[in-house]
């Protein structure tokens, strides 16, 4: 999560989004800072408004004054693409070699489920209680244009996206028909968010092209 209250954004950084790319380019604008470890990084909305609200009282910044936004997977794509990068890259938590997707899904460790045993879901990084707290979630096939759009409406110079940070098997193996049946109805709630990025974000999108975001 990066916090700046000089250029006006929150960024919150959910897992496997380029969310390691993006903070490339916006930590040197950012007073606040919450990369020093995942548990840290992938901090949801609802947390940073809460922990941080003295700091936009002292800055003098109200939360609806800040341009709140992160970036969203389709889900199914997402936990292979968890999946992909535990079996192929070096990590603290790999899988099993020769482990295949259906096995990984059927293990429903942490990427899957929480310790209480509920779905690990994206929507906890942009949502409270069923209400969206983010002004922009970025589809991910969109990354890179649409954050370029944030940038020029935040007055961020930014040149191409660079790629970090990217799982290096690129197949997954073992998704049947009935599994991927399976995972849409366990990410049911994930795909109801999904379906209504655009809607979601149109309003903040017209007030960045505005340049209603811009301090400079």
């Amino acid at each position: 999560m990066l916090l700046s209250f000089d250029r006006r954004f929150l960024f919150v950084a959910n897992t496997k989004t380029a969310s390691t790319s993006i903070e490339t380019v916006l930590r040197p604008h950012a007073q606040i800072n919450r990369a020093e470890t995942p548990q840290r990084k992938h901090v949801g909305l609802s947390v940073a408004l809460r922990e941080y609200q003295g700091d936009f009282e002292a800055a003098g910044r109200a939360p609806g004054e800040v341009l709140k936004f992160g970036v969203m997977r389709e889900p199914l794509d997402w936990i292979a693409s968890w999946y992909r990068y535990r079996r192929g890259n070096a990590v603290e938590s790999p899988l099993p070699p020769g482990m295949s997707f259906a096995e990984f899904w059927e293990r429903a460790d942490w990427n899957i489920r929480s310790p209480k045993g509920d779905p690990y879901l994206q929507r906890r990084m942009f949502c409270r209680k069923g209400a969206v707290l983010a002004d922009i979630i970025i589809p991910f096939p969109r990354v890179a244009e649409t954050f370029a759009r944030i940038c020029a409406g935040l007055g961020i110079a930014v040149g191409e996206l660079p790629r970090e940070n990217r799982s290096r098997l690129r197949q997954i193996e073992g998704l049947t028909p009935a599994l991927e049946a399976e995972m849409r109805a366990f990410y049911a709630a994930d795909y109801a968010l999904w379906d209504r990025l655009d809607e979601i974000n149109a309003p903040a999108l017209a007030r960045l092209d505005a340049g209603e975001y811009r301090t400079d």
